[in-house]
């Protein structure tokens, strides 16, 4: 570049030759005139060059250092992710159960924490940045924290807690997210950097303009060149780092010199290429499932949120959302490993991807769970028929290695609809409609029922709400006495408890005791239960003389049996002397006690060393042999109120009710009849000598205090109800 010039300036500049003497010196003296511009040219020139050098070098420089240590932060973000991803597929195997080396999984813990602080050390001052990968580090331990995964936490771990790894792995989502957005502050950094250019461009131009004013002729053909060589592609470096800063990751510098702008134009265009690739891993890795390729639940998310904005071209389109679930998959895990495990679910991805059309999605939720976002199916029939393309699919065997395997699976799809207010709901409905196939048989499929979804969120709330109903004081108890058939006179009561729900009412046992026993709430509030109806009627026999010896029967759920925590809880309020355990009977129904394990009959035995009886309830609607019945640690049997809901003139129930009184004299057993609601009955109870009994007839369950009133007040529960119902009320 430089040698060209002087020969192109005296090319253009050199005078005509003379032959006069005095030409002859004009031209001696022109061409010394000319020297000293040549010289001052040249000199201007040497001075623009190095001056020019010199800055382009700084910059290249500066704009290498920079590429280099964007490339650095890279390399150490790629490898903390790839550490991420291997210790999150081995948090899932340890959730799942499976046989990890716990100590390696805490050492990788250690060597990923020392990763953070590498890339913590080599990323820019900037606050953010910093900012970022604590909190990402943060969120990391915070989730192993939380699944019991972190630190010394994974070494006491029991079981399989498969059911957690979804969220693990959204959990790990959000930090691949978290390093993803590391990028943008080193892109901001890498601006701050490249911005020297426009402050050098700036200095040469002046340096330039002082130089053009000694040599005016040098300054047009500097000019030139600086324009052509200098001011275009600094300005082409300037316009690609505003591209790249706006996300243009495609934009790439044209390279036609060898110097050193050329060299700046290739690290330009090297650094763009590795924050592509980067951008595009980083974004593919948050939007993917990682073992099949398929959209993750983000992405999923992210494509039914999308379609329900208000801009959205699909807004008014109807969608199917198909859930997948694979029947029994924890067994192929358990008997062939988790890796044929995996293969199954990269074989079957393959086959889902080619049972869709091409606008459909597919995306692995985590663990055996899919889902398939159908487009434009307004009646569902797209749906249910890609549905049955699956089943289909299905049947022919996977291959795993030298295994043959057939699978099957349970889907529940849901339609969107003009009311579906967002995708959450709409995948609720979709899972839940998957549920409905699982507990109907499994290999099936279900559309959303909007009625069975109701009653589930009914009981979803009730559920929740039980859990705070016995610290928030919501449970009630009623007494409905036991009465001396023959006699009338009160022997105990038992205690039936009810929930005065906040917006619901006054709820039947019915209504939440079953949904107590599936939550574990029912420990609680069983013991709630026996110890207020223990001490009330503690409290009645020592108030009223007329009841030193009433008794009080409380119903016991087997549920409670096997846990030792709440035996022990049982045994404490019973072995307490305000209680009077000698005085407590309680009661287990023959049906659920048949069918509990032979801990339940042991702890009724360690009950029973506290004092107190126990009444085997509902007798004669379970399948318990006389056998079992003999070794059972009863003192009471409740005849269940069917056998007096037939006729009472039928000499087969007759029959049947002195069987069971039968039984219970050879077996030293009290009988106490349940649902005495007409007179026939109670004549028919006296004539086959039952001597206790409860029901409508005799008296009505009540509140704690209309039965302190019945009892203060000796009235006899026979013939009939009107004499309780004055006395109730009176």
């Amino acid at each position: 570049m430089d040698a060209q010039a002087p020969g192109k300036a005296s090319g253009t500049a050199a005078p005509p030759p003379v032959d006069t003497a005095t030409g002859a010196g004009r031209t001696w003296s022109l061409q010394r005139e000319w020297s000293r511009a040549f010289l001052l040219m040249l000199a201007a020139l040497l001075i623009g060059a190095v001056v020019t050098i010199v800055g382009v070098r700084g910059l290249m420089d500066q704009v290498q250092e920079t590429s280099d240590r964007l490339q650095l932060e890279l390399e150490k973000v790629e490898i903390l992710r790839s550490a991420l991803d291997s210790h999150e597929q081995l948090g899932h195997q340890v959730l799942s159960g499976a046989a990890v080396d716990r100590a390696a999984f805490h050492r990788q813990q250690e060597e990923i924490s020392r990763l953070f602080e590498d890339v913590s050390a080599v990323l820019p001052a900037e606050k953010h940045a910093r900012d970022t990968i604590i909190g990402a580090r943060q969120s990391w331990q915070e989730a192993l924290t939380d699944h019991g995964l972190w630190g010394s936490q994974v070494l006491l771990l029991k079981g399989s807690h498969v059911e957690e790894t979804p969220a693990l792995a959204a959990s790990s989502a959000g930090i691949r997210s978290q390093l993803a957005d590391i990028r943008r502050y080193s892109l901001a950094e890498m601006d701050k950097g490249l911005a020297h250019s426009a402050e050098l461009e700036r200095f040469l131009v002046i340096a330039r303009s002082i130089l053009f004013l000694v040599a005016v002729g040098a300054t047009v053909y500097f000019r030139r060149r600086m324009a052509k060589d200098l001011m275009r592609p600094v300005g082409s470096l300037h316009q690609g780092v505003r591209k790249l800063r706006a996300g243009n990751y495609n934009h790439r510098i044209e390279v036609f010199r060898r110097d050193e702008l050329g060299e700046l134009a290739e690290a330009f265009n090297g650094m763009a290429a590795a924050v592509h690739s980067s951008h595009e891993a980083l974004t593919h890795r948050a939007t993917h499932d990682p073992l099949t390729g398929l959209a993750n639940r983000a992405a999923l998310m992210e494509r039914l949120t999308a379609s329900f904005g208000a801009g959205s071209t699909r807004r008014n389109r109807h969608e199917g959302l198909l859930f997948i679930d694979i029947d029994d998959f924890k067994e192929v895990n358990d008997s062939l490993g988790h890796e044929r495990g995996d293969a199954l679910l990269i074989q079957l991805a393959a086959r889902l991807k080619g049972c869709v059309r091409s606008d459909d999605v597919v995306a692995r939720l985590g663990g055996d769970e899919f889902a398939i976002v159908v487009m434009d199916d307004d009646a569902g029939s797209v749906t249910a028929g890609i549905a049955e393309r699956i089943h289909g699919a299905l049947r022919a065997p996977f291959f795993l290695g030298d295994d043959r395997l057939t699978v099957t699976a349970s889907m529940g799809a849901a339609q969107r609809r003009p009311e579906t207010t967002d995708a959450a709901e709409l995948l609720r409905q979709a899972d839940f409609a998957m549920y409905l196939a699982k507990h109907g048989g499994k290999a099936r499929f279900q559309l959303f029922d909007a009625e069975g979804y109701n009653h589930m969120t009914y009981r979803a709330a009730l559920k929740r709400d039980l859990a705070s109903a016995v610290a928030a004081g919501q449970l009630r108890l009623e007494y409905q006495p036991i009465a001396d058939l023959n006699t009338g006179t009160i022997l105990g009561v038992e205690a039936l408890v009810r929930w005065e729900h906040p917006t619901l009412g006054l709820l039947a046992p019915s209504e939440f005791i079953p949904l107590a026993e599936e939550t574990g709430d029912i420990d609680a509030v069983g013991c709630w239960v026996l110890d207020t109806a223990s001490r009330q009627a503690a409290g009645w026999r020592k108030s009223l003389p007329q009841c030193e010896e009433l008794w009080i029967a409380i119903n016991l759920s087997t549920i409670q049996l096997p846990n030792p925590r709440n035996l022990a809880a049982i045994t404490r309020i019973l072995a307490d002397p305000a209680a009077q355990a000698d005085k407590v009977v309680l009661e287990v129904t023959e049906t659920a006690l048949a069918g509990s394990t032979d801990g339940g009959i042991a702890a009724l035995r360690t009950l029973k060393e506290t004092g107190v009886r126990v009444a085997i309830d509902d007798f004669g609607t379970g399948y318990s042999s006389l056998s079992s019945l003999a070794v059972l640690p009863a003192d009471i049997l409740k005849i269940d109120r069917s056998f007096l809901g037939r006729q009472a003139s039928e000499a087969q129930s007759a029959a049947m009710l002195e069987g069971i009184l039968g039984l219970a004299r050879m077996l030293s057993l009290e009988v106490i009849a349940e649902g005495v609601e007409e007179a026939g009955q109670l004549d028919l109870l006296r004539s086959l000598d039952c001597r206790m009994g409860q029901g409508y007839f005799l008296a009505r369950p009540g509140s704690a205090e209309a039965v302190e009133t019945l009892l203060a007040s000796g009235a006899r529960l026979q013939p009939g109800p009107a004499e309780l119902e004055q006395a109730v009320d009176s």
